[in-house]
């Protein structure tokens, strides 16, 4: 299911080297679109709009505050069965320690689709994510959501991230040339389809 990001592969992805309460306040618009694959004339209604968001920003704030218990045990039952809590632990504060405190990050657009042929029968929303660190300037991947059914609450079924650490950015430029680093970031950039390439600000 390449549309959504290879979703119902069960696994939790580091790559390059790696609130309100729903329904209280609805959250800033994020765009989306619905994959070719999903079931015609399926549509997330509203609230499925605002819980996905929310699950995911929840679940990243449980991350920025590491709180990895509380994060992996929003992770399904299936990625938790390939993924055991103490890789998972160790593979985010691996990330901390590289990545420094979180100074921004945007959710950048929602992809949708309803029960695609290969997959468990639910709901799936691909959220796109773009950040910076204070150790990385580039950095982009996403989450994928699952839905078992319209009243159940969010799983994160899949996360990817992809980013160059400053330090790294730094030696490439000094060491070979910006053109070069230009080019690193847009290969890794690549793996992120809500994500516009270009240079940080």
């Amino acid at each position: 299911m390449t549309s959504l990001r290879k979703c119902c592969a069960a696994c939790l992805v580091v790559a390059a080297g790696v609130s309100t309460a729903a329904g209280q306040r609805a959250l800033p618009d994020v765009p989306s679109a619905i994959t070719s694959d999903s079931t015609p004339g399926w549509a997330p209604s509203e609230s499925q709009k605002q819980n996905a968001l929310q699950a995911a920003r929840d679940y990243f704030s449980k991350l920025d505050n590491e709180r990895y218990d509380n994060a992996y045990a929003m992770m399904s039952e299936a990625n938790r069965r390939t993924v055991p809590a103490e890789q998972f632990t160790r593979n985010n504060k691996d990330f901390r320690s590289r990545s420094g405190s979180l100074s921004q990050r945007s959710l950048l657009k929602v992809t949708w689709t309803k029960d695609p042929a290969g997959a468990p029968r639910g709901i799936y929303a691909a959220v796109d994510v773009g950040a910076r660190y204070s150790n990385v300037d580039r950095y982009c991947g996403y989450v994928v959501l699952y839905q078992k059914s319209a009243g159940d609450s969010f799983e994160i079924m899949r996360q990817e991230a992809n980013f160059i650490e400053n330090a790294v950015a730094r030696d490439i430029e000094q060491k070979k040339s910006r053109a070069e680093l230009d080019n690193a970031w847009a290969k890794l950039a690549a793996n992120c389809p809500g994500y516009t390439t270009g240079t940080p600000n």
